[in-house]
């Protein structure tokens, strides 16, 4: 029996050992990458009544990374960026009648239209983030940014622009979040992060310290 519990005892030991890894620190440097959800695509993922190929421009998702610089211990300042694209393309069928003066008759004629509107959102902020937990496996923080963002919008009906607008209407980009990450080795994990504005409410995707 005390073979047993030595021999357990120098495995449990060998193995966080072999697992052991450095905090984050200061001078650290962190970088994510991943992908938000949801965008503005959640609300026009259906199409409505005579809508027909309906698709969404861009897809679910938002893309970003950040680079953090850990200016002490708990306390890191970081450039986040982030970008989305989201709108709808569909075409609209009517039937109007068309009256012959001739034959003093009607007749029915089909027309198709097609519709698209496409919204491009880029953010870059600098970031403020307190750490508050902080161990071998897991970093977690809370954060907030401001910074600029570019928004380009434009709606179109068979491919004649009907309005087009280049800049956002307040160029400004904000974001409050709470995040964590939770390393596998060394120097590769993965992160989540929940954030009110400035992109999409919940960001996940892998991180690299250095």
């Amino acid at each position: 029996m005390k073979k047993l519990l030595l021999i357990a005892g120098f495995g449990l030991f060998m193995s966080s050992s072999l697992f052991a890894q450095t905090p984050v620190m200061q001078g650290s440097i962190l970088i994510d990458g991943g992908i938000g959800w949801p965008t503005g695509n959640i609300v026009w993922n259906t199409a409505s009544d005579g809508e027909e190929n309906y698709k969404i421009n861009g897809g679910q998702f938002a893309y970003g990374g950040r680079v953090e610089y850990m200016l002490a211990d708990d306390f890191g300042i970081a450039i986040d960026g982030n970008y989305v694209k989201t709108g709808f393309n569909y075409d609209n069928s009517d039937t109007i009648s068309i009256y012959d003066p001739v034959s003093n008759t009607f007749s029915d004629s089909t027309y198709s239209n097609n519709y698209d509107y496409t919204a491009k959102k880029t953010r870059i902020m600098v970031r403020l983030n307190k750490h508050i937990v902080q161990n071998d496996l897991v970093d977690a923080y809370i954060g907030a940014g401001v910074g600029y963002r570019s928004v380009s919008r434009v709606s179109s009906t068979n491919d004649v622009i009907d309005a087009e607008q280049e800049e956002a209407l307040f160029p400004v980009s904000f974001r409050l979040a709470f995040g964590a990450r939770f390393f596998f080795t060394d120097n590769i994990g993965a992160h989540i992060e929940l954030g009110a504005w400035g992109g999409s409410p919940i960001q996940f995707g892998l991180s690299f310290k250095f």
